[in-house]
């Protein structure tokens, strides 16, 4: 039996490489995004952390100042962190959107790909059954005459 041969595979090939480029870019927006929400994680627990720690025994006026100026640049940071989040989302959005339009046209063609190689398949099987047919039936006719 021959091997199938689809007339489509370097663009199925092409569609695959933008797919995976996509992907990629995909989990760079993805990653940039985890990071700037373990950052605001990161900003809330300190930020806690010195509320609590400002009232405690043993601090002076001066401590108390050094945090609250702390807290107001923990406030800063998380505004900023929160704007860069939002910026970050929208990207990781737009490369969602890239990548599953490039898993579509790569998918359809896989489709199409797999579609004409099952044909392709169930006719040589055709192909071949009559060919069996044709030698049994020569081997009973030569084998009667």
């Amino acid at each position: 039996m021959r091997r199938f041969k689809f007339n489509l595979e370097k663009l199925l090939e092409l569609r695959a490489f933008y797919e995976r480029k996509a992907e990629m870019v995909l989990a760079e927006k993805a990653g940039r995004c985890a990071l700037l929400d373990a950052e605001l994680r990161e900003v809330a627990q300190s930020r806690a952390r010195t509320g609590r720690e400002m009232f405690s025994s043993g601090r002076d006026m001066a401590d108390y100042r050094a945090a609250e100026l702390y807290m107001i640049r923990l406030d800063r940071d998380r505004e900023r962190i929160i704007a860069e989040l939002a910026r970050a989302e929208l990207e990781r959005e737009e490369a969602r959107a890239a990548y599953v339009e490039r898993h579509k046209a790569r998918e359809s063609i896989g489709k199409i790909k797999e579609r004409r190689e099952a044909e392709y398949y169930r006719l040589e099987r055709r192909e071949e059954t009559k060919a069996l047919d044709d030698l049994a039936r020569r081997r009973t006719v030569g084998a009667k005459g």
